[in-house]
């Protein structure tokens, strides 16, 4: 058996449970910093048919309706 002293097989516990939260700290964080996603740039459209408003891609001039399939421009506020 290895002789250890009271106050080393303390201070090393210690330690050991410092250790695994500063881990699960360092996880945490890089978890959370993966899941971010940078919003896509959208515009609002209404349809002029069945009054649906929906968001569709900013690229488009022009986008279908989801429920009814009418053509229609993106709305100007």
């Amino acid at each position: 058996m290895i002789p250890v002293h009271f106050e080393t097989a303390v201070v090393f516990y210690l330690l050991a449970i410092l250790a695994i939260i500063a881990l699960a700290a360092v996880c945490n964080a890089a978890r959370r910093r993966g899941m971010r996603t940078e919003p896509t740039p959208t515009h609002i459209f209404s349809c002029s048919k069945c009054a649906h408003p929906y968001l569709d891609n900013h690229e488009l001039e022009r986008s279908n309706c989801p429920r009814c399939g009418t053509v229609n421009e993106p709305q100007r506020f």
